[in-house]
């Protein structure tokens, strides 16, 4: 891939997918499920500390008759909504309040509604008590019913007493005319008779008064509380917290800047992932860490630097990679563990490799391979060392070497950009087919762009969840202004969701014959060491080696 230059990439606004919702929630799913115990805990403590509450319905129903009219005698005889909802609301109306606190000594809030579009009136009490509710339903459902009657009797009596007084002023008024005067006589006495009619049926309406409301159920004592509801609560609580859960979850992910996936990684590096190395838990303890590729050979991770290893032969198509650096953005990122991982899977294939340990102000390399008594870099460049006795070879690794460093050396800088660098990366080179070198991260230091000018390829360490977006961004820039040959990164430290998953468990198809951990390479026709039917890097590298 050669220069980074015009790889870079700012990440795209893309359009949200459901496998990206999916991956969202898969990585705040401590989320969601806190959230959803969380609502299911407290939807169940206020269900069970809440007071049972009790509701008791009393049922009525509105019947057609006529209302009263003097002009007629009798009015609509059907109900219409207007009518329901008029009806709906006298049920709580002042005067029928008055009488249930007359009966009860108190008016407890009641509901009424429509059941359904029939014409019943469903009256509703609640109270602790049970037999409270049906009482209070009952004395609303009752005052009602007697305060329309009431009313209606109260409405015929005055019609009737108004259709009276004019009965009566008509009679005065034919007593007044006299004879001669027939046609005013027959017209007084025809109204007088149609009032009279009116009269008889008010009357008759009267002896049979009737409001057409009527008590069909009567409110009974519940057997069960109405409230609360611990499974239907806790459903809803659960669902709530699920939501919210969610909700916190994309949050999180939009609050969150870290990289965490393959994809975002090339997104927003511009460079391919050349391998996804699983957590080892030796890693997140940080004590005594282990070259899993020697300690478990067959794990996901030492398959991991096995595919990195073979990307690395195919990364770049203007000559072998020899010279390999490896660095990270910031501290903490595990290029050290990348370093030493890939030149074990290298030294089991057969390759000659030394590990150069560059990292002037904080070795990290002494964790994995103690360096020898002699073992100094900065005194090789300083020529108080001969490079043969500082460099020592790995335990338990053929062919497998290291250049460390005691401690931190304060002109890091000045000696890594010296002659006597490059002289010492020329000299490795012709004495090993692979040279990977441990460099300080990016952003803190200027070593890792140095550096960048002795190596055929560059690799960049990002750990998942813990690398941020703008640090990748930033040590891209830096190495493309370097014109460093950046070949590709590694998700180092990648959960399961982040999709290492495909490398599955070979410990089933790898024989432990396989593992090649100190195995002699074998020479083929042209000299270069070859084993399991890997090439192995030979020939010139970016320097004129």
């Amino acid at each position: 891939m050669g220069n980074l230059g015009g790889l870079m990439m700012a990440e795209p606004g893309a359009e949200p997918t459901l496998r990206g919702y999916l991956h969202v929630v898969r990585r705040g799913r401590w989320w969601v499920a806190a959230f959803s115990l969380l609502g299911l805990a407290i939807s169940l403590f206020l269900s069970l500390t809440a007071t049972k509450q009790y509701a008791a319905t009393a049922q009525l129903l509105v019947q057609s008759v006529g209302n009263v009219s003097l002009g007629t005698g009798a009015g609509q005889a059907y109900i219409t909504p207007a009518d329901m909802q008029t009806e709906l609301q006298l049920v709580t109306s002042a005067q029928v309040q008055s009488q249930v606190r007359a009966k009860l000594g108190s008016a407890p809030g009641v509901s009424a509604a429509e059941v359904g579009e029939t014409n019943v009136i469903a009256v509703t009490a609640v109270s602790p008590d049970p037999a409270r509710a049906a009482q209070v339903a009952n004395a609303y459902a009752r005052a009602f019913v007697s305060w329309s009657t009431a009313t209606t009797i109260s409405n015929l009596a005055a019609a009737e007493n108004q259709l009276t007084s004019q009965i009566n002023t008509i009679g005065k008024e034919i007593g007044k005319l006299s004879s001669s005067s027939t046609a005013q006589l027959s017209a007084l006495s025809n109204q007088q008779a149609v009032l009279k009619g009116q009269l008889a049926q008010l009357q008759v309406t009267g002896a049979t008064a009737s409001t057409g409301l009527e008590l069909v159920t009567p409110a009974t004592t519940p057997g069960s509380p109405s409230s609360p509801k611990p499974s239907q609560n806790a459903l809803l609580g659960l669902v709530a917290g699920i939501i919210l859960g969610i909700g916190a979850a994309f949050l999180r992910d939009n609050l969150d800047d870290t990289l965490t996936s393959s994809e975002a990684v090339e997104r927003v590096g511009g460079a391919p992932v050349l391998a996804m190395v699983p957590m080892v838990a030796s890693w997140r303890k940080q004590v005594n860490p282990v070259v899993i590729a020697v300690s478990e050979p067959t794990s996901q991770p030492a398959e991991a630097y096995r595919s990195l290893r073979t990307s690395l032969q195919f990364a770049r198509h203007d000559g072998p990679v020899r010279m390999i650096l490896v660095t990270s953005p910031s501290p903490g990122d595990g290029k050290t563990a990348t370093v030493v991982n890939l030149g074990a899977v290298y030294a089991q294939a057969g390759a000659r490799v030394v590990i150069v340990s560059c990292d002037l102000r904080r070795p990290g390399l002494s964790q994995f391979f103690a360096p020898g008594e002699h073992a100094e870099l900065s005194a090789v460049l300083a020529g108080h060392q001969p490079l043969d006795e500082a460099l020592s070879p790995a335990p338990s690794v053929d062919g497998l070497w290291t250049l460390g460093t005691r401690g931190s050396v304060r002109n890091a800088t000045e000696l890594l950009a010296s002659q006597r660098m490059r002289a010492l990366v020329d000299e490795l080179a012709k004495r090993f087919d692979i040279v990977l070198i441990d460099s300080p991260p990016v952003l803190p230091v200027a070593d890792a762009l140095i550096l960048s000018s002795y190596a055929d390829a560059v690799l960049l360490v990002v750990a998942a969840g813990h690398t941020r977006k703008a640090e990748l961004r930033h040590a891209v820039e830096k190495l493309a202004h370097a014109s460093a040959p950046v070949v590709g990164a590694v998700l180092n430290k990648a959960m399961a969701r982040d999709g290492y998953g495909y490398y599955g468990n070979y410990q089933s198809y790898v024989a432990p014959s396989d593992t090649s951990v100190g195995r002699p390479p074998r020479a083929t026709h042209n000299g270069a060491a070859k084993q399991d039917g890997l090439p192995l890097p030979s020939g010139p590298g970016r320097h004129g080696r």
